[in-house]
């Protein structure tokens, strides 16, 4: 399950690295297939993502994941284990 906020955290970092506008990403969204979407820009969307959750996305994963929600899905998964003692 995932855990509230993070999607949209995701999106807004998603928008704010390619600067789209308010809307254009759903959870559904390809992350690759969106205007203006280059390695560097994933690899910084991956940055913002592990400083603002305070988590490490291993690449095998940032590689394996499509959509916004199965990053949600990744990113929400290693925030639980985190608070998991």
């Amino acid at each position: 399950m995932i855990q509230p906020g993070i999607e949209d955290a995701i999106k807004k970092i998603v928008r704010s690295t390619l600067n789209l506008p308010e809307g254009e990403i759903e959870s559904s969204t390809n992350l690759r297939d969106l205007p203006g979407v280059e390695s560097i820009k994933i690899l910084r969307i991956v940055a913002s993502l592990e400083k603002k959750f305070d988590v490490r996305l291993d690449d095998q994963v940032v590689f394996r994941v499509s959509t916004i929600e199965e990053l949600a899905s990744a990113v929400s998964k290693l925030v639980e284990e985190r608070q998991t003692p």
